[in-house]
Parts: structure tokens; sequence; C-alpha cells
């Protein structure tokens, strides 16, 4: 855990303490994203992490603002990873807030270093100037085993829901519009205990295919923070009149995120997985939601049809989603020494699960560079 320091005067940079301040903020910034939501924030200290929120200008004129998960590395000292930020207005404004923000960050933490995994898009060169000259600089590294997937697939909730479909694939279409004379159901709830037999659904679909799932606990707080503002989707499909596949999605702002899919072996009978993606769209969309993110295309970069993976991209393409590849990883080091060690570490982690992904996928990892099942 951090040690936060004492008050330090470092003039325009705050720290926010209130859940409708923040969230205010973060959706006033350009690019807004779940994992720098309160609620995101929340669960993430369920979990042992410590969660700093700085923000720089005022509140209706806020240049930047950066939720910061924190991490102590013994006989290191503490890590700090910004999940798809830090979020910085546009301009001078942002580039000049940035430094102010990294100084706050530091006085609090004390921390070795401050990783930065960026929502921006790679052909996003502007705002990435603003982070470099900002005081980040940019890494290498494809993947990551502790930080949000770069390779996403955004599918546009734009337009009618006949846009919607006229931009699927055929084969889509026809699942969407046949689906319930196949016997298929779904529905769209929120309570605990369906959350809980999801949790179930996971554990067994995740032994089978041989991939971790996350423990009760995370589910449950997952519940406790999105659920509350009606935020948290637990989709239902039903073949038969058996549960045989759920999908767990959540919604900030103008972005619905799916995060979890499990099946059994009903599932296989009916196109049950498209009307299950149809019907957290169209929640999305009731919302206000303009995208939906469907989380990481699995695959290599660009994706090749002989990665194992590749029908999980396949089948996120013809649903509409367009795959993105997001800005490199960013880092500001604040203890150069220890920083070395510490990415040295790190750098030894990742060549062994290169290693572990060429045992499980063949093939050259470094070049498809992806791990099978990345974490949201």
């Amino acid at each position: 855990m951090i040690t936060l320091g004492a008050e330090v005067a470092t003039a325009g940079a705050r720290l926010i303490t209130r859940r409708d301040q923040w969230n205010a903020l973060v959706l006033g910034l350009p690019r807004p994203d779940f994992r720098q939501s309160w609620q995101w924030g929340a669960l993430r200290a369920s979990r042992g992490w410590t969660v700093l929120r700085v923000a720089v200008g005022a509140d209706d004129a806020c240049a930047a603002a950066a939720q910061v998960l924190g991490r102590r590395l013994p006989g290191l000292g503490t890590v700090l990873y910004a999940p798809r930020g830090p979020l910085v207005a546009a301009g001078e404004a942002g580039r000049g807030a940035l430094p102010v923000l990294l100084r706050r960050l530091q006085a609090e933490t004390g921390a070795i270093v401050l990783r930065a995994s960026p929502g921006l898009a790679v052909e996003d060169a502007d705002a990435l100037a603003s982070l470099e000259a900002g005081g980040f600089t940019r890494l290498p590294d494809l993947w990551s085993l502790w930080n949000t997937p770069r390779n996403v697939m955004r599918l546009d909730l734009t337009g009618s829901e006949p846009d919607l479909l006229g931009r699927m694939a055929r084969k889509r279409r026809q699942h969407v519009s046949t689906g319930g004379r196949k016997g298929v159901r779904v529905e769209v709830v929120t309570s605990l205990a369906a959350l809980r037999t999801f949790h179930e659904m996971h554990r067994l679909h995740g032994r089978r295919e041989g991939y971790p799932v996350p423990p009760w606990p995370v589910l449950e707080a997952l519940h406790r923070e999105f659920a509350v503002d009606d935020d948290l989707a637990i989709v239902q499909g039903f073949v038969g009149g058996d549960l045989a596949a759920m999908l767990i999605g959540v919604r900030f702002g103008p972005v619905a995120h799916t995060l979890y899919a499990a099946g059994s072996a009903a599932a296989r009978r009916a196109p049950v997985g498209d009307l299950l993606h149809w019907e957290l769209m169209r929640w999305a969309r009731a919302a206000g939601c303009r995208e939906l993110d469907l989380g990481s295309s699995c695959t290599d970069m660009p994706p090749s049809a002989s990665h194992p993976n590749y029908g999980i991209y396949r089948f996120k393409s013809e649903l509409g989603g367009r795959l993105t590849l997001c800005a490199a990883y960013h880092e500001h080091v604040f203890a150069r020494l220890r920083y070395r060690v510490a990415r040295r570490l790190e750098l030894g982690a990742l060549r062994i699960g290169y290693d572990a992904l060429h045992r499980l996928i063949g093939g050259d990892p470094v070049a498809q560079a992806t791990p099978p099942r990345p974490a949201p």
C-alpha cells in the first residue's frame, strides 16, 4: 500500500474525493473511459490497489486528470498505473497541465514510475505529442502482462438499428433476425444472483478452454459499483428454455464495454452469441452510448488467418467492430535507478510470457505479440 504524504502546495493540482465530481471531470475531457471512472477505481481498491484521482484546473475548465492505481514493489517502491489515462484537454492548456499533475503524484506517493496506457489511437498525433511534451516517453512494447491491451475492436453505435445491422456481416444479420425462430431468447438483468450464475458458468468455461477467470470478489465489486446506476448489463441467452450463454457489459458516458462472456455446450446449437451482443448494443444505445468497445482482437497485428485466435477477431469484425491500435504505453520515471531494476524484472516476466505463448500457439510469439485471453 502507498503511504500518502502530507498535502503539498502544487498550484493547480488537486485530489478529488467525490464520485460525482470526479466522473463529471472525466466525462468533460477527450476520450473518457470507464477505467478512469470512480467506479473502476473503487473496484480496483477492493483488490488492494491504492487509488489517487488528480485533476489540474477548475471543474469547469479541467486541463488534465488521471485516476492512478498504485502498488508497492517490495524493496523498490511504488509503481503507478493510469489505465486509459491520463485524460488531457486539447492544446497548450493540456500540455502545460501534465507536468503539474506529475509533480503532484510524485509528492503524494514518492513513486518510482507512472505507466500510462492511453485510449488514443496511434493516428492521434497531436494528442500523443501533448503527452510527450508533458513529460512522458513511449515504450516499444506491443503488449503487456499487466496493462490494458492496445489492439482493441470498437463498434460504432450511431445511426438507426437498421444502420447497425447493415454494418454487420450478412451471416450475423441473419442470426439476429432468425434467432427467435431457432429457439433463442435473450434478456438483460442486473441482479447479484444472476452474476453469481455467470461466475459459475465462467469458471467452468475457463476450465474447459484453459484460461483464468476473475474470482467472485471482483464480480461482486463490479456489481456494487456499476449496478447502482444501472450501468451494468448481465445479458442471458437461452436456447430452448435452457440458459446457454451470458455476456457482461458496462457503460460509462458515451462508450459501453464488453467485459466477460461464457457459454455452455447448449450455446453451440444456436447463434446465441450474436443475439447476446445485439442485445448489449441495444442496451448501450438506450443510454446514449455512441460506441461499444468489444475488447482486444486477441490476435497479432495485423491479424492473420493462421493465428489460433483469428476466430475471435473475425466474430467481432463481423458484428461491425473495427480494429484500432491504441497508442503506445507511455511512462514518466521519477526514480531512475530503481526503475531500471523494476523494468528489468518486467522484461523478464514478458520473456516468460512470450515463451508460454510460443508453447501454446506456436510460431514467433514476439511477432504475434498478443496473449490469448487478455484481461480487460
